[in-house]
This record gives structure tokens, sequence and C-alpha cells, in this order.
């Protein structure tokens, strides 16, 4: 959306019979006799005939009560100081329009995010999941936007969101969770369940078989973003092993999706990662299962029953069935 300022100087007629008199063009020819040329030129410059250009002239002349151009015989046309003066304040009324345009383009932003805004029902802010994001583009009125599980539900509580989708594989951990956000008055609702593990080489080369091997020296680690509920898993399954971050090569090299930590193995840019399973399978990797964990989604309570919050949860769930990796919560 673009709004645009076109400064016009009209003279407004004492009548309601008479047209008012449109100055700007006048500017228009008397700025180019000043800059020197000839009536002749300016009436080809502004595609419109000489006869047509003499008539507005004495027009506005007559109109306005003074002289704007002066006829030297031999000499052609001198802009009188009236002339001037309408030449001057239309220049001054262009540069107050540059002003004006920024406040339009604000003005157009504005509305531009209103009406982006209000196209979508929804904002849904959630832990990244290829399910998921296969099935809300289904939805026109839901707005997915993949963040950390963390972060999500503080969109959520912030009011940034009507809809969180996060996963927590410890249930003692979920117990926090969920009273801190029922204390916010909103409702949680567990979606499905989906097994997380290591993420290898084809073949698995190293012969890793345990969240210990990710100590040993030549494994490349590829973490997930701090935030991440998948990052989290990891932290506790180093600290059930006795492990520390620092004893891991590549425990801060990060990524934002499951995607995208196959893609950095695939690419021979690490060896181990940590994911899904249906991810592993996708890209024809190894994949050692080390938690099933159940992913949920968070929201005001009078959502729940809304039409198409049922059809979206219905959708994912179905997919869920039928996809290796994932299984409908019990």
């Amino acid at each position: 959306m673009k709004l645009l300022i076109h400064p016009i100087l009209l003279l407004q007629s004492t009548d309601r019979i008479s047209r008012d008199f449109n100055l700007t063009h006048i500017g228009d020819i008397l700025k180019r006799v000043d800059e020197g040329r000839t009536l002749t030129y300016a009436a080809n410059d502004l595609n419109i005939s000489y006869r047509t250009l003499w008539n507005e002239l004495k027009e506005a002349e007559k109109k306005l009560n003074c002289n704007l151009l002066d006829r030297i015989r031999g000499h052609g046309s001198k802009v009188t100081a009236s002339g001037h003066l309408l030449i001057n304040s239309l220049e001054k009324l262009a540069q107050l329009s540059t002003e004006m345009q920024g406040l339009a383009d604000n003005i157009s932003n504005q509305l531009t995010i209103h009406t982006k805004i209000a196209s979508k029902q929804f904002i849904f802010c959630c832990s990244s999941d290829p399910l998921i994001e296969q099935i809300c583009p289904q939805f026109v009125e839901v707005e997915l936007q993949t963040m950390g599980s963390g972060n999500a539900l503080m969109h959520l509580i912030e009011g940034k969101a009507q809809i969180a989708g996060f996963h927590i594989s410890d249930r003692q951990e979920m117990n926090g969770v969920g009273e801190h956000i029922k204390r916010h008055g909103l409702a949680i609702m567990p979606l499905m369940q989906r097994v997380q593990g290591l993420i290898l080489v084809k073949g698995n080369p190293l012969r890793i078989t345990t969240v210990r091997d990710l100590s040993r020296p030549e494994v490349r680690f590829i973490n997930r973003q701090k935030g991440a509920g998948t990052r989290l898993l990891l932290d506790r399954l180093l600290t059930k092993e006795g492990l520390k971050a620092k004893q891991i090569r590549g425990y801060d090299q990060e990524e934002f999706t499951h995607n995208a930590i196959a893609t950095s193995i695939l690419a021979g840019q690490t060896d181990a990662g940590i994911g899904l399973q249906y991810v592993a399978k996708k890209f024809n990797l190894d994949f050692i299962p080390l938690k099933i964990e159940t992913f949920y989604l968070a929201m005001k309570s009078e959502l729940i029953e809304h039409e198409k919050i049922l059809a979206l949860i219905k959708n994912i769930r179905d997919l869920s069935k039928k996809t290796l990796g994932y299984k409908i919560y019990r």
C-alpha cells in the first residue's frame, strides 16, 4: 500500500458556476519561462497547444488581477514580480509536500500492518515442528511464527500471540510450566508426542551410540539455539551423564530448526545433532532415539472450542497418526 501527496494550489471560485482555477499548472508554465524557455517550448513540454497555454495565462492574470508575464516585442516574455511570487510559493508548497509525504508513508506503513493483522485472526508462535509447518499454510486465519518453546510461551503471555506451541520432555518441569501458564488465565492441551534423539551421518561411521559419545574429541556436534526445547532436552541428558557443555565439540554451534540440523549433517559440516526421528528419516540419515516427548498447545480458554482452532488441531493430529516418529498423546 502506497499513499502519495500531490499538492495543488487552487484559486477557489467565488460562485457556484465557475470552476476552481489550478495555479500549480500556471506555475509550471512560468517556471519554464523563467528558465529562459519560450512559451512555445513550454506548451510542447506540458503537452498542450500554444493557444491553450496562452488562454490559461490570460485567465490566470484576470482572476489574480495582476500581470504574470511581461511581453517584450522581439525579446519574448519575462516573468514579473507577481509571477516570481507564485513560483516561490509553489516551491515552498513542494517542500512542504515532501515533509507530508513522510507522514503519508508512515500512515501507509501503519495501514499495511493493520491490514495484515486484521487478515490473520490468530498468531501462532510455535517451536519448530515439520508437521505443524506443513498444516498451518492450509489455514489463512493462522500466522505461524517459528521460535523456541520459551519464546513462544513468552509471546503468548505478553499478548503478542493467541496460540503457543511448545514441547517439554520432563514431567516435573512440565508441572511447573503448567502452573505458571494457568496463573495467566491460559489453557494447556497436549497435541501429540514425538521421538527425539541423535541425528547422525548415514551409516554412522563414528559408531556413536549414546549421548556420552558426543564428548569424544573427533565428534563434531551441532546444537539448537538457546531457549529451544530440544536444547533443554540435550542439557538434561548431558547432566544425567555427568557431562559438561564444554566437553562437547560444537555445543555452541547453533541452528534454529530440525531441518537445519539435518542439512548441516548432510552437507558434511558436522557429525551429529539432536532432533526428530521424522527429520532424520526425511533426509536419509541415521537416528538413535533418546526420548519420547509431548508437544503442547497453550491458548486462552475460549479459543479451545473455536471452529478454526479445532480444525487445525484435528489436521495436525491426523497427520501425526500416520507419520514416523509421531503418535497421538495418550
